[in-house]
């Protein structure tokens, strides 16, 4: 099961745009659970209030960390989003960023001809630093929305819903593929270098949070087309973890990369190429 949130970005109770939110909704597949999230409740955002002055943010935020994915369905007032959707946005975005990593379906909506366009690109231009994924295509533009429904807020005319239903499906797409890359990251994460390396002048180093160096593999080129090794080290609380091996490695991609060969002056860096046999036609 996967959940997602439904903005509605007019406040209006009878509004085109909650009418047609809720269309979107049927449309849904069965593995897919819609919650429509208020933001007529939300307080103006005001950064003096943070971190825990006001009761409705923090819900409303705990909300947003629930969810896979938004719906957002919005008309555009005076050619951008509605202030209650764009007051959202900043709430959620802190004190730390509740919306990051979310796929969203934009489906902005109009009575004239534009479909709300500049609403709709507004709210895109937010995503982009609230590190939201949307659905790039189909984009979803409706207008003539006092057209569009009957006596019972059902949508009159079947093109239109097919239309819907690819935007939908394009959603869900997108929404499931994102999942599976999170997992493939976090494998690739696990697979990777186990630290992060600073390439300085002479050497390769890792510094913790406090700035203090806690591995390191210097080097120096003083003889001609070589690379000397001098020092490998690595703080004991590191050690066992493979990271002087790591070192040695950095050293030996620049070598290959810069074809050179290699002095090991250091201790360990002589035991690793005596034991790594498969690196001795680099080897001075």
């Amino acid at each position: 099961m996967k959940k997602i949130g439904v903005f509605v970005g007019s406040l209006r109770k009878g509004s085109y745009s909650k009418k047609l939110a809720k269309a979107l909704v049927s449309l849904l597949p069965s593995n897919i659970e819609a919650e429509f999230l208020d933001t007529g409740v939300l307080p103006l955002f005001n950064d003096d209030l943070d971190p825990n002055g006001v009761p409705e943010w923090n819900h409303f935020r705990h909300q947003l960390d629930e969810l896979d994915g938004l719906l957002i369905v919005t008309p555009e007032y005076n050619r951008s989003i509605p202030g209650a959707l764009k007051n959202a946005m900043d709430i959620g975005s802190r004190p730390i960023n509740h919306f990051g990593g979310r796929v969203a379906l934009v489906v902005s909506d109009s009575i004239g001809n534009a479909g709300g366009y500049g609403a709709n690109h507004h709210l895109r231009q937010t995503f982009t630093t609230l590190d939201i994924i949307p659905v790039q295509r189909p984009e979803v533009y409706i207008a003539h929305t006092d057209q569009l429904f009957d006596e019972n807020d059902m949508i009159k005319n079947e093109a239109t819903i097919g239309f819907l239903q690819s935007a939908i499906d394009a959603f869900t797409k997108l929404l499931y593929l994102t999942s599976l890359s999170k997992s493939v990251g976090e494998f690739l994460d696990d697979s990777t270098d186990p630290l992060p390396l600073t390439l300085g002048d002479g050497h390769y180093y890792h510094k913790n949070t406090d700035g203090k160096v806690t591995a390191e593999i210097k080097f120096n080129f003083d003889t001609p087309e070589t690379v000397t090794i001098t020092s490998t080290t690595v703080d004991p609380e590191l050690q066992g973890k493979g990271i002087a091996k790591q070192l040695v490695l950095k050293v030996v991609a620049m070598a290959k990369a810069y074809q050179l060969k290699i002095i090991p002056e250091c201790s360990y860096a002589k035991s690793f190429f005596e034991t790594h046999k498969e690196y001795q036609t680099l080897v001075r």
